[in-house]
């Protein structure tokens, strides 16, 4: 079966089609047919014929052994594994393959740095907005990393989504360099399951992780020389050799990191409860401050629908009705602290 054998197959049946209760209905009984289906079901003969010809093509359905009519029901789990085993060993080659020719393209690395005196001179800031070279020079900036690789993301990045670059995802194509990473999260990132499991395997590979409550916005640093950041009108990056700016950027990123807390991607009760106690405490400090809701979950990476619920909260836990009042009650409480602590 070939990948496009795959992909011309009926969907998997969903709860409420015809499809499905035929299905449902083969589970239950020693043997179906069409006939059967018709008179059990109250679906029409072209219905059943349909239903049962789409389950025989997911191989949910097989012909009862000696009988040209009668079909009986098939674990999907045993399905599946009729449907893809020649797939899946095709992709495992597929990957054996793309891995040895990137280990034999690096291998070559010393030899260019060695022999090739006309490396160019990069500009100062370069903009890329084809995210296809954009991959490639995140990638060659990170396979050519010696000393660290500083990365600050934002765990809802507009960059997941599939029709763009994904300027986080590339980070597990780059598990020869984990040694020198070092990741900062926001907070709101241990509640997030995709992010735990990724970073587990990334501390299993020598890597770093922390969250702090309001992180850089997404940025790249590697070995104090290079910075990329996202353009502000688009899917692109911009690369910045200057090494001025690089500077300033790294002092803002490692000085994030310093005061942000390991994350070792477990998940429990008690760490659950600082994560979100700590969340609200900036949450009421940006509302004193007078930020936006939209701004707030900007910061916080959270959805402003979320963002917007907690405010609600936070607000009736103090007993105010407007902003104005809760930043009145908030205020008067520093007060009394600071006249308390002096």
């Amino acid at each position: 079966m070939s990948f496009d054998d795959i992909t011309d197959l009926p969907d998997v049946p969903q709860a409420g089609t015809a499809t499905s209760d035929v299905y449902t209905f083969a589970l239950r009984s020693e043997y179906i047919d069409i006939k059967r289906c018709v008179r059990d079901l109250g679906i029409s003969e072209a219905e059943a014929a349909a239903a049962i010809d789409d389950l025989v093509r997911l191989r949910l359905l097989h012909l009862v052994h000696g009988c040209t009519y009668a079909y009986v029901a098939v674990n999907p789990l045993s399905a599946s594994l009729q449907l893809l085993a020649v797939q899946d060993e095709a992709l495992r080659q597929r990957q054996h393959e793309l891995e040895r020719l990137r280990q034999q393209m690096h291998s070559l690395l010393p030899l260019y740095r060695e022999n090739f005196s006309g490396e160019p001179q990069h500009p100062h800031v370069q903009r890329v907005e084809d995210p296809r070279a954009a991959r490639g020079i995140l990638t060659t900036i990170t396979v050519e990393a010696k000393r660290e690789i500083l990365f600050s993301l934002s765990t809802q990045d507009p960059w997941e989504e599939p029709a763009d670059l994904d300027r986080g995802g590339w980070l597990r194509c780059a598990g020869t360099r984990s040694e020198l990473l070092r990741v900062l999260l926001p907070e709101a990132a241990r509640f997030d399951v995709r992010v735990r499991e990724r970073v587990e395997t990334l501390l299993g590979d020598g890597g770093q992780v922390r969250t702090a409550v309001s992180v850089p916005a997404w940025l790249l640093i590697v070995d104090a020389e290079v910075a990329v950041v996202p353009v502000a009108d688009g899917p692109g990056l911009s690369v910045v050799r200057e090494q001025s700016v690089v500077a300033a950027l790294r002092r803002t990123l490692t000085g994030a990191w310093d005061e942000a807390r390991p994350f070792d991607g477990s998940y429990d009760h008690d760490s659950a409860r600082s994560t979100s106690a700590l969340i609200d405490e900036a949450i009421l400090r940006m509302l004193l401050n007078g930020l936006e809701d939209k701004v707030i979950a900007r910061r916080l990476d959270i959805s402003l629908r979320t963002c917007q619920r907690r405010i609600a909260e936070l607000m009736d836990a103090l007993g105010a009705r407007t902003r104005l009042q809760a930043g009145y009650v908030l205020g008067q409480r520093g007060r009394e602290e600071e006249r308390r602590a002096a």
